[in-house]
């Protein structure tokens, strides 16, 4: 029924508390992908990129990456090896913009079957000031949706 698990995250452990939800629903449907997400913000910096396409002496590129697409890059692969540990199929994907809408279009373009997610739980008029990255993704996603609320962890 599930083939396919999106897990977006934001590197909180209240976050990562949709995790054991993707692990039980994977391990009870037979899914074959689990793929992490995780929205930074775009800002300065730049890496190499090599693109093969070019001639010798002219591959190299720029690219721009930041602190944050490196550190996020960082705990995705720290969190995909533990999935993976413990035998699962898992990918990771850093994408640069507006969460919400970040999440929605590319669970749009890399079809997924479910979106599994944690809301932090506010309402009123913290959802409103605060806004809420789940409760966006709810109503645009056109993906089912599993949404987690999470009991909130000392210190964060």
């Amino acid at each position: 029924m599930y083939d396919h698990i999106l897990v977006p995250l934001d590197g909180s452990k209240l976050a990562e508390g949709a995790i054991p939800y993707a692990e039980a629903l994977a391990t009870g449907c037979g899914a074959k992908d689990i793929t992490l997400i995780q929205v930074v913000e775009r800002t300065k910096g730049y890496k190499r990129v090599i693109d093969p396409s070019r001639q010798e002496g002219k591959e190299l590129a720029t690219e721009a990456v930041s602190k944050k697409e490196r550190e996020a890059r960082k705990y995705l692969g720290q969190t995909v090896k533990k999935l993976e540990d413990r035998g699962f199929r898992v990918k990771e994907k850093v994408l640069i913009g507006d969460a919400a809408q970040a999440i929605v279009f590319y669970a749009e373009h890399n079809p997924c079957d479910i979106i599994i997610m944690a809301s932090h739980g506010r309402s009123g008029v913290g959802r409103w000031a605060l806004g809420s990255v789940a409760d966006k993704v709810f109503r645009a996603s056109l993906a089912p949706i599993l949404m987690v609320r999470v009991r909130r962890v000392r210190g964060v």
